[in-house]
């Protein structure tokens, strides 16, 4: 497809955005008119669904649920640069190239009729050529005046662009990231193993806290929250950059060691645990002291592994076998 048929697609659907948005009252924001241009160019299936159930049904489109939309179907995904802003931007590059050459053209236009104007001033009996410059002086100024208000609402628009990229980059990290504790989620996790390479040596723990339910139960849910807090801290303070923290689940933690052998993993694995057990933690209601936190810890290495799930049962079990030995230690599968 050429840069016109490109152009023309991009302007079509992007009048149909506006169009779709202005009959429904709905504010054109960066997020609002991703979303809406994804459904008028059909790009995503889930999305136009979801809109045409609400739309059947006959209830309004909110706020609420455009930024929900926003969230499931285009934040996590490349979608929207790829459909979206990569040939909007394009096309909008190119415009504005254009723009600067076309002022650029009238610049020198307007030198030569200055030239022009300095000869006729110099003779006499030449107003009806005076009357010819001074319309195309005009002309040419005005064409020049709205060709550069153009330029500068299209970069205003470039700068929108830029807007939503930030917004789309942050909303992908945010859904990486465990709200809780900082540490990566399971989508986090998968996303940073794609950076390291299983034929090399790396090590797994999976580290679970012993008898955490009777802490929420004793406790209540905001003090099992701080608990959480601290041990996560805790393990990403004795982990090197290189490595990967997540928290798998409640009370559960995996580390991926990069490039570590087992026995070095052990060694940091026993310094987690040793600080965790050694924890001091006050309840400021109360101004008591907590009692004493411990964790369990199993560890794998990825020998003959091929995928990285086998790495995890296996750091798993060790685990396991940790829990059922006694608990507060770490076990090597």
């Amino acid at each position: 497809m050429s840069f016109e048929d490109d152009y023309q697609v991009t302007s079509k659907f992007s009048e149909h955005t506006h169009d779709f948005l202005s009959s429904h009252l709905i504010a054109p924001t960066p997020v609002n008119y991703s979303v809406i241009y994804l459904y008028i160019s059909n790009e995503n299936e889930m999305l136009s669904a979801a809109i045409d159930k609400k739309l059947q049904q006959g209830q309004l489109i909110t706020a609420d649920f455009m930024a929900d939309l926003f969230k499931r179907y285009v934040s996590l995904t490349q979608q929207v640069e790829n459909t979206v802003l990569a040939p909007f931007e394009e096309t909008l590059s190119k415009t504005l190239e254009q723009i600067s050459k076309q002022v650029s053209n009238e610049d020198k236009a307007v030198n030569n009729l200055q030239k022009l104007d300095k000869i006729l001033t110099k003779s006499k009996n030449n107003s009806s050529m005076d009357n010819i410059v001074s319309y195309l002086f005009n002309t040419i100024n005005n064409t020049k005046a709205q060709h550069e208000e153009l330029s500068q609402k299209l970069t205003a628009t470039q700068q929108e662009i830029n807007q939503l990229k930030d917004k789309l980059s942050s909303s992908r990290q945010e859904a990486l990231v465990d709200s809780l504790t900082g540490l990566l989620n399971r989508r986090g996790c998968d996303e940073k193993l794609q950076n390291l390479d299983l034929a090399d040596t790396h090590t797994s723990l999976a580290i679970d806290i012993d008898h955490f339910k009777k802490v929420n139960d004793t406790f209540g849910h905001f003090i099992g929250d701080k608990v959480i807090q601290r041990i996560a801290k805790t393990i990403q303070n004795n982990i090197g950059e290189q490595d990967l923290a997540v928290r798998f689940g409640g009370e559960e933690f995996v580390v991926v060691m990069a490039n570590t052998a087992i026995a070095e993993a052990k060694i940091i694995a026993e310094k987690i645990r040793i600080s965790i057990s050694i924890m001091k933690l006050k309840q400021k209601d109360t101004n008591t002291y907590l009692p004493p936190i411990s964790v369990s810890i199993g560890i794998a290495q990825n020998d003959n592994i091929s995928e990285w799930t086998t790495l995890f049962e296996q750091a798993d079990k060790a685990l396991y076998q940790a829990k059922n030995s006694g608990r507060n230690q770490c076990i090597c599968a």
